[in-house]
């Protein structure tokens, strides 16, 4: 049996190329117990639809699994519906939209023949065995299916693989990215992407916390061991830890952290990852520059201490980002800043203390979207019920896009003046800091998406015509 996994072109912001991890620890997980894969990215590796379709029917594939985003997953419809006409294969869906929405995705979409919800490895051996071997599929957790009348069936949840058992996977399929190059990263930007933990504690109303709350760690040794197996192997010399949250204040985190010092690795690598405010600790953060830590993500999210309480995001305030941002800048490493716009009870002045916040920290990067009511947050519940002010205007999972959707309504607060805040935060942001030579960086760097906006805003007609076709059984909302 051949297996090939698909990951969708982009549509414009295709400025984030690294390895895909989901598809990629699914690949590996099930070669390691005999079967032969594949891997199809097509965002990393800036393939159109066709070039894609081509390479996936050159494959010749009796399974493909594809990975699908909320906002992707009308066109991972249609990519399994194209190759069906050509090929006898078995189509399956994962991926954040469906495991928010297991029976409505197949419900949706006829070309699936299966779903995932949760975390695919375990899933998907099982229900490879029971294809093979024309088994039952209602014993298999974390399963959506049709049965033998077509009906739509969700199986119960999947467990959460354990930390034990998170290092006992293979490392993530990088050869399908890489092939037999065996120094493939080197003088290359590339990142090489891990998780040395999955979950996330924490309920902010805007996150669906896709890899479940309950966090499940990898021993320091098998992280430690994955990093050094990627230098050999790969030339690997920037790592992005894409954790929840990667430096939580802890003995396990401290130890990960001193085993790369112990070993040299702060000499040959430079790596990333991701904290939170209220765990900003002035020892670990000393302890991450020694072992090579250049740059920490932090959703700030929002400059007012009550919509940072409305949608629980923080524990804490505005000063204490900034002061979190000021000690971590302090030693030496960089931040890079993440800001949502549209939050539940958002305003003009909130908008404005938003855009004022953004000039203070002056971090190194940052990152402005708007809001979108993902399936599976407590945002999507409120937009459909109306509440905090929101009003949803539609079900196309197409525009369900952070930059550039205009899915949700906000009393007075209309898209365009949104859109508006989140071009001035980002000017300012340059403008007021001086950094005039950066701002054209990041112009150039992000002109895909650039010209995309400057086309959409100038052309919204015409724009609309590019839209992925909507299935006609979906349920607009007027």
């Amino acid at each position: 049996m051949k297996l090939a996994f698909v990951k969708m072109p982009p549509t414009y912001a295709d400025w984030y190329k690294q390895p895909f991890l989901g598809i990629s620890y699914i690949s590996s997980y099930l070669e390691s117990k005999g079967y032969e894969c594949n891997l199809f990215d097509a965002y990393y590796h800036s393939w159109s639809y066709d070039e894609l379709y081509d390479k996936v029917m050159e494959y010749e594939p009796d399974v493909i699994g594809i990975t699908a985003m909320t906002y992707e997953v009308i066109r991972a419809s249609q990519f399994a519906e194209d190759v069906k006409k050509e090929r006898n294969i078995t189509a399956i869906v994962g991926g954040p939209h469906v495991t928010a929405l297991p029976e409505r995705t197949l419900d949706e979409f006829d070309a699936f023949d299966f779903g995932v919800h949760g975390e695919g490895e375990f899933t998907a051996l099982e229900l490879l065995k029971a294809i093979e071997n024309n088994g039952d599929f209602s014993s298999i957790k974390g399963l959506v299916y049709r049965d033998d009348n077509n009906q739509v069936k969700v199986n119960k949840e999947r467990p959460w693989i354990t930390g034990e058992e998170l290092s006992e996977i293979p490392y993530p399929g990088y050869h399908f990215y890489y092939g037999s190059n065996p120094k493939a990263l080197v003088n290359k930007n590339d990142y090489y992407v891990m998780y040395s933990n999955r979950g996330c504690p924490y309920s902010c109303k805007y996150c669906m916390t896709v890899l479940g709350k309950k966090v499940r760690a990898r021993s320091p040794e098998h992280v430690i061991g994955e990093m050094e197996f990627a230098i050999k192997t790969y030339g690997a010399h920037t790592f992005c830890f894409e954790d929840e949250i990667f430096l939580f204040p802890s003995n396990r985190t401290s130890t990960i952290l001193q085993m790369m010092i112990d070993r040299g690795l702060p000499k040959k690598i430079r790596w990333s990852g991701l904290t939170r405010p209220g765990l900003v600790d002035e020892e670990i953060i000393d302890l991450a520059k020694k072992a090579g830590c250049y740059m920490l993500g932090m959703g700030v999210e929002s400059g007012d201490d009550k919509i940072l309480k409305a949608t629980d995001h923080l524990s804490v305030g505005v000063e204490q980002i900034e002061k979190s941002v000021k000690l971590i800048q302090s030693k030496g490493i960089n931040v890079g800043a993440f800001y949502i716009l549209g939050h539940p009870f958002e305003t003009r002045e909130t908008l404005d203390k938003t855009a004022d916040l953004a000039v203070r920290l002056n971090t190194s990067t940052v990152a402005v979207g708007i809001m979108v009511p993902y399936p599976g947050t407590a945002v999507y519940n409120m937009a459909k019920k109306g509440e905090a002010g929101y009003t949803l205007l539609s079900e196309n999972w197409s525009d369900y896009d952070k930059y550039f959707g205009g899915v949700l309504a906000i009393e007075d607060l209309p898209i365009k003046l949104l859109e508006k805040y989140q071009k001035k935060i980002i000017i300012n942001f340059y403008f007021k800091n001086f950094r005039f030579i950066e701002l054209f960086s990041y112009i150039w760097a992000h002109r895909t998406g650039l010209f995309f906006a400057l086309k959409r805003w100038l052309f919204p007609k015409e724009s609309s015509k590019t839209t992925i076709p909507v299935p006609s059984k979906f349920n607009f909302i007027k």
